[in-house]
């Protein structure tokens, strides 16, 4: 399966830049005034494993989980940066090794969104030994080296820092800094959307614009929530309605006929704003893959299937919200992307970049 055209996004702010509001909430990591760069550098690892002579699919699962941990800093960092999840892993060596204690060194090459003020290198921040930093971190029963609200284990590796305040962990003994070299990828001259390719047969212009909840126990009316998301929603709807565009409020039965839900699954709100051959549907309701998500899962299947442009602004769930296997799993159908229609797909979440390339991307040869 072919793709025809996808523009991914990291950023906060962009496409709709001038629409969209900056939330209180400090993002992660803004891709403005970014490029892509291919960092090399050589890491080194100390794990212990179950045996003496672990097989190499093991010594590559703990390399992975290691470099998992390169995200913390680096959103925290003075120049950002977000690796995309393509790098290669090869010429892993043993150093040193004591019963079932090893000390392994690899290289590594891969892509990632860099802040432009770094020129030929890049200081990546690892963990020395993945599978013990969260516990020596710890500080009585509060990690002070990641997010203060996102203290458990499993979300360690993507808000970790070893500068946060009270955090205690040491350099060259709990942690290091690798100096990667940085090659610039020269950008385009020449590339730009299809524009011209994205009306349908009748001429029409559908972008479906999915706005996910910040917090699913605000009121699920847009118009009248305090939900974070609510702004964007309302400051992007007034811009439209200022420009001549008519608003026009789903009812139930519009809604369930594109969520096949049952009746106990939360409605989202939606409305269609409409100016001549420009057609954008508003979706705002609950997106994350573990909440009382199944109606977003239907509309985003939908915004797949057929918009022109489909517009997603809401949590990443460290990529799980938007996870195709899942959605599928979920509704107990195929989302069949439209081989034959030209589409832009944006996607405006935490770490955008180095999620949906990957899930999407593996579209293309499916």
């Amino acid at each position: 399966m072919t793709i025809k055209k996808i523009l991914f996004s990291t950023l906060a702010i962009g496409l709709f830049s001038n629409i969209y509001a900056q939330t209180p909430e400090r993002k992660l990591y803004v891709g403005s005034n970014s490029t892509e760069a291919i960092l090399e550098f050589t890491g080194a690892i100390q794990y212990k494993f179950t045996s003496k002579n672990p097989q190499e699919k093991t010594i590559r699962k703990a390399i992975e989980s290691q470099l998992e941990h390169i995200v913390g800093p680096m959103s925290a960092a003075t120049i950002t940066a977000v690796p995309k999840g393509d790098h290669i892993v090869n010429e892993i060596k043993v150093l040193e090794q004591k019963g079932t204690v090893m000390n392994l060194s690899y290289k590594y090459k891969g892509t990632a969104v860099v802040g432009n003020a770094a020129k030929d290198t890049y200081d990546i921040i690892m963990p020395i030994n993945p599978s013990t930093i969260y516990k020596t971190s710890m500080v009585g029963n509060v990690n002070p080296c990641t997010d203060a609200h996102y203290q458990s284990e499993g979300d360690f590796w993507y808000f970790w820092n070893p500068d946060n305040s009270g955090c205690k962990l040491v350099k060259d003994k709990d942690y290091f800094v690798i100096k990667a070299k940085l090659t610039r990828i020269v950008n385009t001259k020449i590339s730009y959307p299809e524009y011209q390719n994205l009306p349908d047969s009748k001429g029409n212009i559908n972008v479906h614009v999915l706005f996910g909840m910040d917090d699913v126990d605000n009121e699920k009316n847009p118009l009248l929530s305090k939900d974070i998301n609510s702004l964007n929603y309302k400051r992007f709807r007034s811009y439209l309605l200022r420009k001549g565009y008519t608003s026009t409020v789903w009812s139930d039965d519009q809604i369930r006929s594109i969520a096949k839900t049952q009746n106990d699954v939360s409605l989202p709100y939606v409305e269609t704003i409409q100016k001549d051959k420009m057609i954008y549907r508003f979706f705002f309701g609950p997106t994350g893959i573990d909440e009382n998500s199944q109606a977003f899962h239907w509309f985003y299947k939908d915004a797949i299937e057929n918009s022109s442009v489909m517009l997603y602004g809401g949590h990443s769930g460290l990529g799980g919200h938007l996870d195709l296997d899942s959605i599928e799993e979920d509704l107990g159908v195929k989302i069949n992307f439209n081989t034959k229609k030209y589409q832009i797909f944006f996607f405006d979440s935490c770490t955008s970049y180095r999620y949906y390339n990957s899930i999407f991307r593996s579209q293309e040869n499916s």
